[in-house]
């Protein structure tokens, strides 16, 4: 795998990281702002969700739709060493996905699953190396997204992909989201977002309250989320990170991370 420099927003492209840790730990709530699909090469991820739990190791793939929050474990393996690969997949693959493979979806719609840690056969596997070699070579785009809709594809055969399909109803939200992952240091008011999308402030705030959310836990959430993903997959300082990722104070940024995940970004980093 290719040196990594932290998943970085791109919008329409699927991309991929590798999470690496030396030391088992826990993060709690972690929210998915864009599907991805993990493989742990070495160690073990256990996945919390709803009021159920599993285990998932190199045998797996591991679905991570957009719009859910996760309990994660990382747990190194016997050479030491916890290491997953995973690779996201941008809205708009998914829904071209299944508009080209409808007749496919619906004919196996009544085999699907919603566990989120599926095994892996010899199709789907085969699929998935191919697209992690496209995306290690920079292939072009539409090469990346060939090799990833053949993995959805695989998937969705073995009655495997409807999580990841499963439409989450909240298009303003989601918005919202992919505007502010694409600059997390900026000081984002909902003025702002309102304008980038065309909306009035007022109309912006009373939108996302019936879809359960607001503005000001959206731009948390997404910030914190950014800074997990560097500190995982980055050496920077975690000072650096913070300011990165929208927070003018690294104590303050220290205990929201804290309070959110359940440790700080000096313990997680001590596990890596």
């Amino acid at each position: 795998m290719r040196p990594c420099f932290g998943i970085q927003h791109r919008e329409n492209i699927i991309d991929a990281c590798v999470i690496r840790a030396r030391q088992p730990h826990t993060l709690q709530r972690v929210p998915i702002f864009a599907t991805a699909l993990c493989r742990v090469r070495q160690g073990e991820k256990l996945l919390q969700w709803d009021d159920r739990q599993m285990r998932a190791g190199p045998q797996h793939l591991i679905l991570m739709p957009a719009g859910r929050e996760l309990g994660i474990s990382n747990f190194p393996g016997l050479h030491g060493h916890y290491i997953a690969d995973v690779v996201t997949f941008p809205g708009s693959t998914l829904r071209n996905f299944s508009s080209r493979y409808g007749q496919q979806i619906m004919s196996h719609r009544r085999a699907l699953k919603t566990d989120l840690c599926v095994p892996l056969d010899r199709h789907t596997t085969q699929a998935w190396d191919q697209l992690l070699a496209s995306i290690n070579a920079d292939a072009p785009d539409a090469l990346r997204t060939h090799y990833g809709e053949a993995v959805l594809l695989s998937l969705c055969l073995g009655g495997q992909a409807g999580p990841l399909l499963m439409d989450r109803n909240d298009p303003l939200c989601e918005r919202v989201q992919q505007l502010v992952m694409g600059s997390p240091e900026r000081d984002w008011t909902v003025a702002d977002v309102a304008q980038h999308l065309n909306l009035g402030e007022s109309t912006l705030r009373r939108q996302l309250a019936n879809e359960g959310d607001s503005f000001r836990n959206i731009l948390e959430s997404v910030r914190l989320a950014t800074a997990l993903q560097w500190l995982q997959t980055t050496s920077r300082p975690i000072g650096e990170i913070a300011g990165a990722s929208g927070y003018a104070s690294a104590s303050r940024f220290a205990v929201r991370f804290r309070s959110h995940y359940g440790l700080s970004p000096r313990e997680l980093r001590a596990t890596i």
